[in-house]
């Protein structure tokens, strides 16, 4: 009788420590399949923003004289330095307008260039035209060479299959073969 009570309580021990160490062992299992699927999907966004940045601006940025590239730095603090401005200038009922969830960005901006008042409105027409002016100035410095580069890769970006599809399907270039009309104010 001793006999087999010691044997029941070995058999009991043993069937303990079968299913910790199966317990563990799914554990280890779960924690290592955590661990790579968590590695493997930072690595992934890590790669994918890494190489957007490289392929598109910084390889233009190469391309170009430092005089372009200051050019091109100057006028960037110019608009961020203006766009602050902007903010500071807005209202609170523009403000609360801006946040507005509700509605389209579209009816947004409607709604708040008809609640601008004459000094904002003067802003923004500043910044337009300092902007044609930036780009009128950096055209002018554009070798033959980086014209072409330019255009090539506008073009790419132009035929490019995801190009930002909109909500009611493919974006539809302009007539005139692909150029808008620019209103000379007459």
């Amino acid at each position: 009788m001793l006999m087999k009570c010691l044997q029941q309580k070995q058999i009991v021990k043993i069937k303990c420590s079968t299913l910790e160490i199966k317990e563990l062992k799914t554990i280890k299992m779960k924690l290592k399949t955590i661990i790579l699927s968590l590695s493997f999907l930072s690595l992934m966004l890590f790669n994918t923003t890494v190489f957007t940045q490289d392929s598109s601006f910084s390889i233009i940025q190469k391309e170009l004289t430092a005089q372009q590239r200051e050019l091109l730095q100057k006028e960037k603090e110019v608009m961020k330095t203006n766009r602050e401005a902007f903010k500071a200038s807005l209202t609170k009922e523009q403000l609360v307008l801006l946040r507005d969830k509700t509605i389209s960005k579209f009816e947004i901006r409607k709604r708040l260039v008809a609640t601008f008042s004459r000094n904002q409105k003067n802003m923004v027409k500043n910044q337009q035209v300092s902007l044609r002016k930036t780009r009128d100035n950096f055209r002018k410095t554009l070798t033959g060479e980086q014209r072409k580069m330019l255009k090539e890769r506008i073009d790419k970006i132009r035929k490019s299959k995801d190009r930002g599809e909109l909500k009611d399907g493919p974006r539809i270039n302009n007539a005139n073969n692909g150029r808008k009309k620019r209103n000379r104010g007459n």
